[in-house]
């Protein structure tokens, strides 16, 4: 039975409460290479920051036990899952590719499983090491087909890097799938601050086009957008459906039946993340002195590379709009623009 790294650690702590520091410098030499090669790497991890804690200056044996750490973590790695990722690693670094393996979820998804869902949050990356996975976009009365990806592709970037909820729905055709969390990468970035960046310019690769969609593309936008300005004041509520008092302003940009987008300055993508999926009131003033008062979901905040800390937010509403009150919307916000 293996012993975890808190039962370890007490033993270490006790070598130290009796004074025997060497002996637990040296116990911690020996404990962590056992672990690794036992595969256990969190624990042989967590031991080893334990040691570069406690023994800041033992240069040479803290290199010594994070080589090991590292030589067993490669090792653990089956050939298939490298040669596949070869061009992931020549982006990011094998080091950071072994770190990033081993802190993401292995599985296999049968023929038919639902990888992610169309209109639903996801906060994981897909690495797709064997098999296919059909991309497709429900239409008004059928699945539509975009692509079918394979292994060394990568899915639901969108998602992950950006807070939106997904635009297509990934089905496995029969697929070995290694899953990242956003709360993992969060991890990853404490050890190598410039991953994330890496692996989202990696990623673009297998951006869903919107040519991809050919001719049917027009039809994934079930509602005309039409341009409107103004600004426009959201209320977040909170799980009961109650104001939470979190108000922010925005600039008004396009307006269907169904919903409505506009910039917002957000200071953290964190922040801009929290938003998705929240239910919000919206109070819309297309021109001076008008008001247009409705609720609705948030199902995207992009980011907006040319201007630091905007965000593109978009709502879908509660209700859909009757004709009137969106032509009334646009055509006075167009009127005042006229007019300015």
């Amino acid at each position: 039975m293996q012993v975890s790294s808190f039962q370890q650690e007490q033993l270490f702590r006790e070598l130290l409460a009796k004074g025997k520091k060497e002996q637990g410098k040296q116990f911690l030499i020996e404990t962590i290479p056992e672990m690794a090669k036992q595969r256990n790497f969190k624990d042989a991890d967590r031991l080893h920051e334990l040691f570069m804690e406690f023994f800041p200056i033992a240069l040479s044996d803290i290199i010594k036990t994070a080589e090991t750490i590292e030589h067993e973590k490669t090792a653990a790695i089956d050939k298939k899952s490298v040669a596949v990722w070869s061009s992931l690693q020549k982006v990011i670094g094998i080091n950071e590719f072994v770190y990033l393996y081993h802190l993401m979820e292995h599985r296999s998804f049968n023929k038919g499983e639902m990888v992610i869902t169309q209109g639903k949050q996801n906060s994981n990356l897909f690495f797709i090491n064997n098999g296919r996975v059909e991309v497709f976009f429900q239409g008004k009365r059928r699945g539509i087909p975009v692509k079918t990806m394979g292994a060394g592709e990568i899915l639901g970037a969108n998602t992950f890097f950006e807070a939106s909820v997904c635009t297509v729905n990934g089905q496995s055709l029969g697929a070995e799938i290694s899953s990242l969390t956003i709360e993992k990468m969060q991890e990853c970035k404490k050890h190598f601050p410039g991953l994330e960046a890496k692996l989202h310019d990696f990623s673009r690769r297998f951006r869903i086009r919107q040519d991809s969609f050919g001719k049917a593309g027009s039809c994934r936008r079930m509602f005309e957008r039409l341009r409107i300005s103004g600004i426009v004041k959201m209320h977040v509520f909170d799980k009961e459906g109650k104001d939470s008092g979190i108000v922010a302003k925005g600039e008004l940009f396009d307006i269907s039946v169904g919903g409505i987008s506009f910039y917002l300055r957000i200071s953290r993508k964190s922040n801009a993340r929290m938003l998705l999926g929240k239910a919000v009131g919206l109070t819309i003033e297309s021109a001076p002195g008008s008001r247009f008062n409705i609720t609705g979901t948030v199902k995207a905040a992009r980011s907006q590379p040319i201007v630091g800390n905007e965000y593109a937010v978009s709502v879908s509403f509660s209700r859909l709009l009757v004709q009137k009150e969106l032509k009334d919307l646009v055509s006075s916000s167009h009127l005042n623009s006229t007019l300015e």
